[in-house]
């Protein structure tokens, strides 16, 4: 019969796991250039994601060695897929968008698309590159590395105590980042508490099937991490449409400069998708504040039945054998 999770060597956990992390990334990659999967790409990151939060939580430990130059890779490889994906999921919102719009925020929508596609295809193309060029190496030697430590031996220390020492300082960094939060419009305060949510998220990942506890942990904090994502995507879009409105403006006011100097009759009225423009800024301000007021209910313990909080305590508490 196996030890229990927190009692196993923590270098043969963070071995093991990150194995499995890096598999995960190997199916996903050759989903990039299939059209017919438009999850390719964002399951490829994700596993990247994951690996290297996990290699970032137990860097300090005793015993776990991997080389700074595959930790950079591994970063700069999760990073190279960013504009592409950034892009691929504004394309998708403003497709879903279009039915429900009326026609001035359609064809505010149609001029965006047209170019916002062709940027994405440009961004595909050099994230493919990138990848080409270095996953490969990332996949070869970081996998030594990880297939070393899951069987090193030694009386390392023990998987429960590490993670429940990393757990207790996100579980702080968490709420003191949701006590901060004081304002829809405190975009930083809004992603902080995101972010930190992801790392937990990651951590609790393989304890899946050590408890009851660990379930609602990761139930807790899925719903929580949910709830920060769509708002995250509201604050995200908010910079992008106005840089859209004024690019669209731009051109438009070129173009009418340039008839006016070759002798054409100007009409100098506003850009013809203005229109369209706010309307989909003020949809987009209406979703946010409703989002956020979901995101506090999924992390404030006075408006939830069971806190956030005490779930995170239960499993720190779990992972010690408490």
């Amino acid at each position: 019969m196996p030890k229990p999770l927190r009692k196993q060597r923590l270098n043969r956990v963070v071995g093991r796991v990150g194995l499995d992390m890096l598999k995960e990334a190997r199916r996903a990659w050759p989903r990039i250039d299939d059209p017919e999967d438009p999850e390719g790409l964002h399951d490829f990151r994700v596993a990247l994601r994951r690996l290297r939060s996990w290699l970032k939580a137990y860097r300090d430990h005793p015993g776990i060695e991997v080389p700074k130059s595959q930790r950079r890779r591994l970063r700069d490889l999760a990073r190279a897929t960013n504009d592409a994906r950034d892009g691929e999921v504004m394309l998708a919102w403003l497709e879903a968008e279009r039915p429900a719009q009326d026609n001035a925020e359609r064809g505010a929508i149609d001029w965006w698309c047209q170019r916002l596609a062709a940027q994405v295809e440009t961004d595909y193309a050099e994230a493919r590159r990138a990848l080409a060029e270095g996953f490969p190496a990332l996949e070869r030697g970081l996998g030594e590395t990880l297939a070393r430590l899951a069987e090193k031996g030694g009386r390392g220390p023990r998987f429960g105590e590490a993670t429940a020492r990393e757990l207790a300082t996100l579980h702080d960094t968490l709420n003191e980042e949701i006590a901060a939060i004081g304002s829809p419009e405190e975009r930083e305060a809004l992603h902080r508490p995101r972010i930190t949510g992801k790392r937990i998220r990651y951590l609790l990942r393989p304890w899946q099937q050590e408890g009851e506890v660990f379930a609602e942990a990761e139930k807790a904090m899925k719903a929580f991490q949910d709830a920060f994502g769509v708002l995250h995507d509201d604050l995200v879009r908010e910079p992008a449409l106005e840089a859209a409105a004024a690019a669209h403006a731009g051109e438009e006011t070129a173009a009418r400069l340039a008839l006016a100097a070759r002798g054409s009759q100007v009409r100098a009225t506003a850009p013809r998708h203005l229109r369209g423009f706010l309307g989909l800024a003020r949809g987009n301000r209406e979703r946010r504040l409703a989002h956020y007021e979901q995101a506090l209910e999924a992390a404030l313990p006075s408006r939830r039945g069971t806190a956030l909080s005490e779930t995170l305590a239960a499993a720190v508490a779990a992972m010690r054998g408490g």
